[in-house]
């Protein structure tokens, strides 16, 4: 990571982030997003993740609003971790498979997030 975030500070804004999109308050997910933040997601051809970066504030929230309507993580085990030196999440689903988010965090706002879905990534995983 770039900058450095007190353990206690990550971790407040994962679960900010957490519940906001949980929430579908598109206003309270915004307020957590820098104006230029950005997602980049890996699924390594093997599971489904954005070909390209998401750029912008709005974007990254409208990507992350649509995700929770569909009511996917409800069913998962969420759990907070360091990734990469970052605050994040390890997340599974039902069916065992496994992703990665972590959260680049600068001046108390998440200025991207980097989710790793591809398998051959994961393996070291438990």
């Amino acid at each position: 990571p770039r900058f450095t975030v007190a353990p206690a500070d990550g971790a407040r804004l994962v679960q900010a982030f957490l519940a906001a999109a949980g929430s579908g308050d598109p206003a309270a997910l915004a307020r957590l997003l820098s104006e230029d933040a950005a997602l980049h997601s890996d699924g390594g051809g093997k599971r489904l993740a954005a070909l390209n970066v998401i750029a912008g504030r709005d974007r990254v929230a409208r990507f992350f609003l649509g995700v929770a309507r569909k009511g996917y993580w409800p069913h998962w085990h969420i759990r907070p971790e360091t990734v990469n030196g970052m605050p994040g999440l390890l997340m599974i689903d039902p069916a065992g498979e496994r992703q990665t988010v972590a959260f680049q965090i600068a001046d108390d706002a998440i200025t991207a997030i980097y989710i790793v879905r591809n398998p051959d990534k994961l393996r070291h995983l438990n």
